[in-house]
C-alpha cells in the first residue's frame, strides 16, 4: 500500500511539473508591454480555440531582447518596436512568417502611409517578419499651466528641449533616459539622421545632452510629471501621452485633461510601429499563426484598439476610427495620427533601425557617463 501511495504521489509530482514547474504555463505565451493588449481579445481567443494565454510583460525593447535571447521563457509572440525587430531578424531570433497561413491577411489590409514605410529602406528588410500592432511618433508633451509654454512648443518643437530660454523662466523639463531616445532628441534637434553611425555626430549629440540640464529623466513618469504639473515639457512617445490621457478619462478627472497637451513635429521626426512577430523561443507556431491571424480580423482589431487607445494599423480599423464619434476628442490631437507626419509636404518621417552592437555598445558607455 505504501508503495502505491509513493508511486501516485510521484505521479502527482511530476503532473504538477508538467503544467507549472516548466514556467510555460499558458499554450500560448506573449512576450509584451503592460497593457498593451485588451483581455477582451485575448479572452475571446480563450473561447474560440479552448486555450489559455499568458503575457508575460517588460518595460523596454531591450529588455524584451534580454529575455529572448536568454531565453527565459518559450515565448510564441513578441511585440518589439521596429528597430528591436530588425536587430531580431538579423540575429536569427524571430522566424519569417508564411503569409500563406494568414486567411485574413492582404498586402493592401493596412493604412496606406504605413504600408510605403515599410517599403521603403529603412523596414523592407524585415517587414516580412512581422504583423504591424500599432504605431505613432516621438513628440513634446507639455503642460498648459504656465503661460506662453504652449506657444513655444508649437513654435519651436523639438528646439525647447536643448534651447530652454525659449521656454517661460523656471521651466521644468524632462527627458527619456533610454539612450537611442535622448540621441534622437538631440539629432531631431541638430537635424541629423535618427539612424547616423557617425560618431562626431553622435557625440555632438551627447555633448549637448551632457550640457542641457534636465529637471528630470525618465520614462512613464515623465508623462506622469506633466499631467500633474510637476514638468512643463518632455520628451516622449505619443503613446506616453495617450496613455495619461486616457487615465484621467477613465478616472473621470476631466478638468485635468485641459492642462496638459502634446505636440509630435511634421518637419523632421520619428514615425515608429510596434509589431507581432514569432520568436524561435515558441513551441507552438501553429496557435502563434492563428492568433495572428485572429487579430488581423476586423473586430478583434477594433476592440483591441479601444483597449490599448494607439493608433490601429489596419485600414479597416483606422477608418472606422475617423469617422467614429467616440473618438472625436482623440482625433483632435494631432500627435495620434502618425499619418499627418507621413503626409506633411517635405515631410523627413524616419523608423529607428538597427545599428550594429558597436555602435549601441558605444551610445550605452557613453550614456551612462551622463546618467552618472
Amino acid at each position: 500500500m505504501k508503495k502505491i501511495i509513493g508511486f501516485l504521489f510521484l505521479i502527482v509530482i511530476v503532473l504538477i511539473f508538467v503544467f507549472t514547474g516548466s514556467g510555460k504555463g499558458a499554450d500560448l505565451l506573449i512576450l509584451n508591454w503592460g497593457d498593451y493588449m485588451s483581455s477582451d481579445v485575448i479572452s475571446s481567443f480563450e473561447k474560440r480555440y479552448g486555450v489559455s494565454i499568458k503575457e508575460v510583460t517588460v518595460d523596454s525593447n531591450e529588455q524584451m531582447y534580454q529575455n529572448i535571447v536568454n531565453q527565459s521563457a518559450q515565448y510564441d509572440l513578441v511585440v518589439p518596436s521596429d528597430y528591436m525587430l530588425d536587430q531580431l531578424m538579423q540575429e536569427g531570433l524571430i522566424h519569417e512568417l508564411d503569409f500563406a497561413r494568414l486567411e485574413n491577411y492582404d498586402e493592401d489590409i493596412f493604412v496606406p502611409e504605413l504600408t510605403d514605410l515599410m517599403l521603403s529602406s529603412d523596414c523592407n528588410q524585415y517587414k516580412n517578419y512581422c504583423i504591424p500592432y500599432f504605431w505613432g511618433s516621438l513628440g513634446i508633451m507639455y503642460s498648459k499651466r504656465k503661460s506662453g509654454v504652449e506657444e513655444a512648443v508649437l513654435e519651436y518643437g523639438f528646439e525647447v528641449l536643448f534651447n530652454q530660454s525659449l521656454l517661460p523662466n523656471g521651466s521644468k523639463v524632462g527627458m527619456y533616459n533610454v539612450s537611442r531616445d535622448a540621441i534622437a532628441a538631440a539629432e531631431l534637434y541638430l537635424g541629423y539622421s535618427l539612424n547616423t553611425t557617425e560618431i562626431s555626430k553622435i557625440d555632438e549629440c551627447l555633448k549637448l545632452l551632457k550640457q542641457t540640464h534636465f529637471d528630470a529623466w525618465g520614462t512613464d513618469e515623465l508623462k506622469k510629471d506633466v499631467s500633474q504639473g510637476n514638468l512643463d515639457v518632455a520628451l516622449v512617445y505619443s503613446g506616453d501621452f495617450f496613455d495619461a490621457y486616457y487615465s484621467d478619462l477613465e478616472a473621470e478627472q476631466y478638468a485635468n485633461l485641459e492642462n496638459y497637451s502634446i505636440y509630435a513635429p511634421k518637419k523632421h521626426n520619428n514615425v515608429f510601429f510596434d509589431a507581432l512577430a514569432i520568436p524561435v523561443t515558441s513551441t507552438n507556431p501553429d496557435l502563434a499563426y492563428q492568433f495572428l491571424d485572429f487579430m488581423l480580423e476586423h473586430e478583434n482589431s477594433y476592440t483591441n484598439a479601444e483597449f490599448v487607445g494607439y493608433c490601429p494599423t489596419l485600414k479597416s480599423v483606422f477608418d472606422e476610427v475617423l469617422v467614429s464619434e467616440d473618438w472625436e476628442d482623440v482625433l483632435s490631437i494631432e500627435a495620434y495620427n502618425p499619418t499627418l507626419i507621413l503626409n506633411y509636404p517635405e515631410s523627413r518621417a524616419e523608423v529607428y533601425k538597427y545599428l550594429g552592437n558597436d555602435i549601441y555598445a558605444y551610445l550605452e558607455s557613453k550614456f551612462t557617463t551622463i546618467m552618472s
